[in-house]
Formats: C-alpha cells, structure tokens, sequence
C-alpha cells in the first residue's frame, strides 16, 4: 500500500511539473484588458449616482489614460432618459499623466466659455473597457441651467442622443486629484 501511494504522489509531481509550463504561457497569452484606477469621483451620496473616474488600461506595456464619465441617457436635446446601466463613455486623454491632464484642463477651460459653447473629441461608448476601434466623434458642451454648470458629453446616433452631463464642482474635485497623483508619482 505504502508503494502504490509513493507511485501516486510521483504520479501527481510529475502532472503538475509538466503543466507548469503551459499555465504559465496561457497566462502570456491572455488578454484581459486591465482597468488600474488613478481617480474616482462620485457625484452626490445618491448610491445610484454616476461616477466619474481616470483609469490607466495598459496596452502591450503602454499606459493609455482614458476619463469615464459613465452611463449614458437616451432622448433628444431636452429629455434624457438614464436606462442603460451597461454602456459607458470613455474619453481617450493620453499615454501619460502629463497629457492626461493637458486634456483634463482643455475641457475644464469649457466652463469659463460662453453657455452653448462646445468642442468635439473622440470617445468610446463601450461595455467594461475602451475599445480603440470604435472611436466615434462626441460633443462636449459648456451648458448653464439655473444655477447648475455643467459639461454636456453627446453622441449623436441615429436621430437620437445619447449624452452624460457633468457638474463643474465634480469636474474640478477630478481635475485637483489627478494633479495631486501626478505629483505623487510624476513618472507615470
């Protein structure tokens, strides 16, 4: 009995040595995108509120920067109808954290322009993560309502929009705290 069990034991070293290997090129091979948080903002203590976030999804080794400004609502100009919990708008900002706020402060610069004032820019409606191949053209939209100021982000589909809109107050508490990252780890 002590022998069989001896066979069985080099049996099962000698399996585990030899998918060692393969395990680890599948881990070489795999392409889970990553998703590495720098900064997360989220807009009121409603727990259903829209966050917004700066990610790093590395790329072959290369880090790219994209600004999520969450779900989208579906409507026209006036009314937005938020029902799309899957879909979000990535906003490409650069290879480094340098750039990343360059185009941070590009469109924070919106809210001291002229309501109705807006720029266009790439972006990614997608599920998860960014996908570089389904690039669109978005609008960002300087709007005052009331006493709100607020970034309108739109894409325009089909005859209908699909658009996120962002307070002034949220955006700079975003803009502050990549700036702070950066000068805690200004290689990146």
């Amino acid at each position: 009995m002590l022998t069989s069990m001896n066979t069985l034991r080099k049996i099962v070293f000698v399996l585990l040595l030899t998918a060692m290997p393969v395990l680890a090129s599948a881990q070489k091979l795999s392409k889970i995108p990553q998703r590495n948080e720098i900064v997360r903002i989220e807009s009121g203590e409603d727990p259903d509120a829209e966050a917004l976030e700066v990610f790093d999804s590395p790329v072959n080794g290369e880090s790219r920067y994209y600004l999520s400004v969450g779900h989208l609502g579906f409507g026209d100009e006036v009314v937005q109808i938020l029902f799309d919990p899957i879909f979000e708008l990535f906003i490409p900002l650069g290879s480094n954290l340098s750039e990343a706020l360059e185009t941070l402060n590009k469109l924070k610069d919106l809210y001291k322009e002229a309501p109705g004032t807006g720029i266009e820019i790439q972006g990614c409606l997608a599920f998860g993560f960014p996908k570089d191949e389904k690039m669109e053209t978005v609008t960002v939209t300087y709007r005052k309502v009331l006493l709100s100021r607020m970034l309108e982000f739109s894409v325009q589909r089909e005859g209908y929009i699909r658009s996120a809109h962002v307070q002034k107050s949220d955006f700079g508490s975003l803009v502050s705290s990549v700036k702070l990252h950066h000068k805690l780890f200004p290689k990146k």
